[in-house]
Order: C-alpha cells, then structure tokens, then sequence
C-alpha cells in the first residue's frame, strides 16, 4: 500500500483538485492522510465536503508549518511507501501505480518520477531523468549535479522515513531529508513519468521569501547535510561542494545586515544558525 501524505494551508483553491486527482488514481490500494494547519482561508470547509473513505484528515491544534504537518502524517501512514504532495498540486492518474510497480519490482527503497511545473502564465515544462536505476555514490554524485532538490515526485520506504525523520522546519525543509535518505537507500530508481505537476503558485511561501530568511534557512539545510556527512561519510564533503553552499549562504547572510527586526520573525532559527556557527568556529571550546 502507498501512503499519501497532503499538506494544506490556505488552499481553499485548489485541495478539493489536488484530493480528487489522488483519489483518481488507477492504482487503488492507497490510504491518503491530510493533514490541515490551521488555514485562515476556507481549506478547512472545503475538506468538510470530501467523502472518500480512504481519506483521513488530521487537524493541528495550532499552526506548525510545512514541515512539522508533514511529519505528523508520515508518522501517521500505515503504508510501505509514502508520497508527499502539496495542497497546490496535483499527480496525474498514473502516477503511483507506475512508480509502486517499480518500486516492487525492484525492491528499491526510493523510486523518484519527473515533475511536470505548470507557470502562472499557462506555460508548462517537463523535467526528468529518464529511466535509469542508481546505486552507490551516484545516488548523490548524480542527484547533487543535476541541481534538482525535490522531493514530492518520490515514493519513498516508510522504514527509510524512520531513519531520516523529516525536518520540522517551515521552510527548505525538503533538502536535508532527501539528500541523507539518497544516501541510505539501498538503491533509487527513476522513470520519465513526469506525473507530479507542481503549480507555481505566487501566493506561497517559497516565493514570497525575503532574501535574508532564503540564506538563514539555507544555512541550516547546509548544515544539516554537514553534519550527517561528517558522522556517516565525511569523503562526500570533499567530492560534493557542501562546505562551499554553506559559506555562500554565510556571505548571503551578511549582505543582508540582519537587524532585530529581520531576525525577530525567525529568531528560534536565528538562536540555531548562531549557535551551530559558533560550534564550527570555536570546537575546541566545545
């Protein structure tokens, strides 16, 4: 069984397209897990009006970000494999039975799809890596230089989500996951089924943030990828330029001249940056 795992918040415009594309799909044995983070908008009516009885709607107490919700319903899923989708998006009726099939066939802890992204203008394009299966350092080497850090078109184990928690975080929360479960996976396999259609929404948070909160944020994925290098494989940090982004992302950081305004928005991960930062600098007083 495959888990699908939906996020929503503040789309009251596009859920019930994004639900019903899922409960379109010709593979049946799926269970679809919701999970609503106190919307503003009307999401929370319109997911009143869905019927279909492998739906399950979680719904947060308190508003805890793209991240966390994620993580609340991977932990809720009861499937072998789980697939992430935004409540923005949508995933054509094919889609999972080609990658479920792949992925049994194969017995592969990851099957990754293209995506297909759908501009505001009308415009679509398609991305893919064709049909290829990947063992061994390529499964980073090959991922990092494509420069292509997404992780919804992907049916992933659930016993690989267990070893690489997803982050909590509410924003470039997918890049840290993703790049450590490549790592672990016993082997991933790709097909150009461009599927998964990502909307480029205008109105979501990754296109409305600010320069200083893209390398606060950055930083810390960085980081994250250090971190769990240097305690499984540090010769990926000197074949991959993770130290490199990092230090971009410091330089980003300090074009920005954070003020205390700017950083009271983000100050539990401004409190984080600073205080991994001072750790990197200073180990010996560690």
């Amino acid at each position: 069984m495959v888990s699908i795992v939906i996020t929503a918040y503040n789309v009251e415009k596009w859920i019930k397209e994004t639900v019903g594309s899922v409960c379109k799909q010709s593979c049946k044995e799926i269970e679809i897990i919701i999970v609503e983070d106190c919307s503003t908008d009307n999401t929370r009516k319109e997911l009143a009006t869905l019927s279909d009885k492998r739906i399950e709607i979680l719904y947060n107490e308190k508003n805890i970000g793209a991240g966390a919700s994620r993580r609340r319903g991977i932990e809720k899923a009861k499937g072998e494999y789980i697939l992430l989708l935004d409540g923005d998006d949508l995933i054509k009726e094919n889609f999972i039975e080609e990658l479920y099939r792949k992925a049994i066939e194969q017995d592969a802890d990851i099957v990754s799809g293209g995506i297909t992204i759908e501009h505001n203008d009308g415009l679509t394009e398609t991305s893919s890596y064709g049909n290829v299966t990947v063992k061994g350092d390529d499964k980073i080497v090959r991922f990092w230089g494509e420069k292509v850090v997404f992780m919804n078109n992907k049916l992933i184990r659930r016993s690989l989500h267990k070893r690489v928690p997803y982050s909590t975080r509410r924003f470039i929360e997918d890049t840290p996951v993703i790049i450590p479960m490549l790592y672990l996976a016993n082997k991933v396999v790709y097909t150009d089924n461009c599927g998964y259609i990502y909307r480029m929404n205008s109105e979501s948070l990754t296109h409305k943030a600010s320069p200083f909160k893209y390398a606060l944020f950055r930083a810390l994925c960085a980081d994250d990828i250090i971190t769990f290098f240097e305690e499984h494989d540090i010769s990926f940090l000197e074949r991959l330029p993770f130290a490199a982004a990092y230090s971009q992302c410091l330089y980003e950081l300090k074009r920005c001249h954070p003020t205390k305004e700017m950083i009271k928005s983000y100050e539990d991960e401004w409190i984080e940056f600073t205080t991994r930062l001072i750790k990197r600098l200073c180990p010996q007083e560690q």
